[in-house]
């Protein structure tokens, strides 16, 4: 079991390294620093005016630092072929799970302490907690984590009673933090409860049977989950496409003057993820900086070039269906394919607009400036739709082989 865990840790490792940097590129890299650096920037400026020990401070805290706790989940890198060939493993498993913790934790570790950072001068200064008593909530919250990863493997097996849920955890986190943070001088019983907790557990009756099926689910919806973070910025070949009907956006999508393309390319932009949440997170993502550096200008430029790089990722969207057997089948006008998916993205793309303007008006402190800057963007927004997408689109239906 060391030598199979140790090749599949070596194997995560390098699809890890590999998504990462592309991740982790340097347009990501440069928008992290600009971002990061108007957070902190306008949290310095504005932690000073901030009024001391206001009663819902500690809920405040509590509530950021259990969402901190929530992420991260337990690796345990099971593969579905396992419950053929490790069946007959259910008393190794432990040995299997005992490397996993640490690497499991690394992660966690590194967001519980990235958030507490940020929240120190907050919680010393405005809430009222003393240095000593942040220290122990920040390594109850740690050891919090630990116990969680051990109830998530303690749960694999054919147990009599249930031992982890994850609303039920976050909740008895959270109602703990509140009361540690409140009462400030008792913080180390929060810290010493959660070490009771992880020195208790693997004393918890537990079955013989090892629960494959629940497992391997487990793992499975967690490396869905990460593939569709990195999804976000690159293709994931090994990611599972799920394609299902978005009821609140029905709205979007129009029954008049309808051609068979318009049709279909509408639909693949509202309930397929790869496009449609590029769609939400780009916009969120212009918003979000609005907010975070409140300069209309700054944010007009960076408003621009979010809809250039939504609108160059959205292309594409076009061979959806171009090597579909059925497509080519059924009785479709093809001649007017360009002017249909220039149709949708432009629908698509004004939204955005609206979206953008919409956040750079609200978080901007000159109104007057944010308005033209908005109107700005609306006409850099038509230029692309009607001189770069047709010729790109053009360009794009050319290349395609069949």
């Amino acid at each position: 079991m060391n030598k199979i865990v140790k090749k599949r840790l070596e194997a995560n490792f390098k699809k890890s390294m590999h998504y990462l940097t592309l991740v982790f590129n340097d347009f990501f890299i440069l928008a992290l620093i600009f971002l990061f650096g108007a957070l902190m920037f306008w949290y310095a400026q504005n932690i000073k005016k901030w009024p001391s020990k206001l009663w819902f401070y500690s809920p405040l805290l509590a509530l950021i630092w259990t969402i901190t706790l929530g992420l991260g989940n337990f690796a345990s890198l099971l593969q579905r072929a396992d419950e053929q060939f490790l069946f007959n493993q259910d008393k190794n498993m432990k040995e299997y799970f005992r490397p996993l913790y640490s690497h499991s934790m690394i992660l966690p570790t590194i967001l519980i302490l990235l958030v507490s950072g940020l929240l120190f001068p907050f919680a010393t200064t405005r809430a009222g907690l003393s240095i000593t008593s942040f220290i122990w909530i920040v390594a109850g919250l740690l050891e919090s984590k630990m116990v969680q990863f051990k109830l998530i493997v303690r749960s694999f097996y054919f147990n009599k009673h249930n031992y982890y849920n994850f609303w039920l955890f976050m909740a008895i986190n959270y109602v703990l933090l509140v009361i540690t943070i409140a009462t400030n001088s008792y913080s180390y019983l929060y810290t010493c409860l959660m070490l009771l907790c992880w020195t208790l557990v693997p004393y918890l009756p537990q079955g013989h049977a090892f629960n494959w099926y629940k497992a391997i689910e487990y793992e499975e919806r967690r490396q869905d989950l990460l593939d569709s973070f990195y999804s976000m910025f690159t293709d994931v070949p090994d990611k599972k496409v799920k394609i299902s009907r978005r009821k609140y956006l029905d709205f979007l999508i129009s029954h008049k003057n309808q051609t068979p393309n318009t049709f279909l390319y509408q639909r693949s932009l509202l309930r397929d993820p790869e496009y449609s949440n590029l769609l939400i997170r780009m916009s969120l993502f212009s918003i979000l900086l609005s907010w975070t550096l409140q300069d209309c200008k700054w944010a007009t430029g960076l408003g621009a070039l979010v809809i250039f790089l939504t609108l160059y990722q959205l292309i594409p969207l076009g061979t959806v269906y171009e090597h579909n057997m059925m497509y080519h089948v059924m009785p479709i006008e093809r001649k007017t394919r360009n002017r249909d998916l220039a149709r949708v993205l432009q629908k698509g793309m004004l939204i955005e607009w609206v979206l953008i303007a919409v956040g750079l008006i609200i978080f901007s402190p000159e109104k007057l400036y944010a308005a033209l800057g908005a109107i700005g963007l609306l006409i850099f927004t038509f230029a692309l739709l009607y001189a770069y997408l047709p010729v790109r689109i053009e360009n794009l239906f050319k290349k395609i082989r069949y």
